[in-house]
């Protein structure tokens, strides 16, 4: 009944059947992020862009602000644009030396870039720097290059230790899909377990923001991963 009345209020307010829909669909997202967050957030690239452009104007003001440098390479990083994440990352280079996020963020864009080598170092550097550098993040990639390499299953297990030990529902989802896809179940069964069982362990806000990696890993592993 209530939903019929809003209907019609609309109806009412705006003539337009589609601008209706637009507003009802818009309504229901919002607050699927506010309670459940297994879509996507889809302002999230808006908000990005936005963030991008401040970066941006703060460099033209101050081209010496490394942690300005470092930020923007993240942003473009997360875009996918890793080219344009190292133009940015590899000018901050002279005051980030030790840092585990720019070590990380500049491995990880020469690994997207096809530079695999110099990827491998700083990768290694960022994990050095700081065995829990980016939640675990560094773990996933260190994985991917080592099944490139067909490295002994004694490297790989002892990675994929420390990706338990310092990984997210996010982290044990992407690498379970990783190793899923490599043939790998048993360990992409037991990454898929280990999201649902962080994910139960989250209070609060952090449940809303790993339920997605929950939801998709419970699937994986019906579908047998």
């Amino acid at each position: 009944m209530n939903k019929f009345l809003i209907f019609v209020l609309l109806s009412y307010i705006t003539r337009s059947p589609l601008l209706i829909l637009v507003i009802m669909l818009l309504v229901l997202f919002l607050t699927e992020r506010r309670f459940v967050g297994i879509l996507p957030d889809i302002f999230e690239p808006w908000r990005r862009a936005k963030r991008i452009s401040q970066l941006k104007k703060d460099i033209a003001i101050n081209p010496a602000n490394a942690d300005s440098y470092l930020e923007l390479g993240e942003a473009y990083f997360r875009q996918g644009k890793y080219e344009k994440a190292l133009s940015f990352l590899e000018n901050a280079s002279g005051k980030m030396e030790g840092h585990p996020l720019f070590h990380f963020l500049l491995g990880a864009s020469y690994y997207n870039s096809g530079r695999i080598k110099q990827g491998k170092e700083e990768l290694e550097k960022a994990i050095r720097a700081n065995p829990k550098a980016s939640l675990g993040e560094p773990y996933l990639y260190m994985i991917r290059i080592y099944l490139e390499e067909k490295q002994p299953d004694e490297n790989i297990e002892q990675v994929f230790g420390q990706l338990l030990l310092y990984g997210t529902p996010r982290i044990f989802y992407q690498a379970g899909r990783l190793l899923s896809a490599a043939n790998d179940k048993e360990r992409a069964r037991r990454l898929f377990a280990e999201t649902i069982e962080s994910y139960n362990a989250c209070r609060g806000a952090l449940r809303r923001v790993n339920r997605r990696w929950a939801f998709l890993s419970g699937i994986y592993l019906k579908l047998g991963a």
